[in-house]
């Protein structure tokens, strides 16, 4: 099954997807972090692979950070946008 996946810092508000992979390789350079640092902390605080994300809103100084929610539970969080990028998602059909 062939998934057209896009970064989550590219959705756009109430947009509604389901996160498939996170992928270090695609952080920006500028970011000093051990390798698997990051992605240990976007999956604890619960952005793994399988959960239902909807973009709620963006922050006023270049859309950043991003708001979103989790569909298991409700949970509000904000992400940075250049952490947001390295999650790639499937969009889910608006309905």
């Amino acid at each position: 099954m062939t998934q057209n996946l896009i970064s989550l810092a590219k959705l756009g508000k109430s947009q509604r997807c389901i996160v498939r992979t996170i992928d270090e390789r695609l952080l920006p350079h500028n970011v000093e972090l051990e390798a698997g640092e990051l992605e240990r902390r976007i999956l604890e605080i619960g952005i793994i692979e399988g959960v239902e994300l909807t973009v709620l809103h963006f922050g006023l100084i270049n859309r950043d950070p991003i708001a979103v929610q989790l569909g298991f539970n409700g949970t509000t969080i904000a992400i940075r946008r250049n952490e947001a990028a390295i999650i790639l998602v499937e969009l889910l059909n608006q309905d």
